[in-house]
């Protein structure tokens, strides 16, 4: 079975339990999400690995598990103009590959340009792993 992992935008974090009826959602699944969220902040904000921080946990649950986004990579994910985002298409395919994983292009640019989208909300950005 695959991970279903569902990115979508709360007014804080005792709003984003749950994923719901009337928030803007996107879903995927076919990736290693908890590489990715590193991943992309590490490329985005120009972080080695040893700087990143990757997402924090706002809930207590092993299933499903809801990350918080960090401000500073919502924001920069927000800003990132279509020309960032393939670039950042390219050396996300090039990091999963890296360690393993085959991640088509095509779905990795679907999944940053909602990603971006989401974060353009101007709300927290959260990401839910079932």
């Amino acid at each position: 079975m695959s991970t279903i992992i569902t990115f979508y935008t709360a007014a804080d974090d005792d709003a984003a339990e749950e994923p719901g009826p009337g928030r803007d959602a996107v879903r995927f699944e076919g990736f290693d999400v908890f590489a990715s969220l590193e991943e992309w902040e590490s490329l985005l904000l120009d972080r080695s690995g040893d700087e990143v921080d990757g997402p924090e946990q706002v809930n207590d649950e092993v299933s499903p598990i809801i990350l918080a986004f960090l401000p500073r990579l919502a924001k920069a994910l927000a800003a990132a103009n279509p020309a960032a985002l393939g670039d950042l298409t390219r050396r996300w395919v090039a990091a999963r590959a890296k360690d393993g994983e085959t991640l088509d292009p095509a779905l990795a640019r679907r999944v940053l340009d909602a990603v971006a989208a989401l974060a353009r909300s101007r709300r927290k950005l959260y990401c839910q792993v079932a």
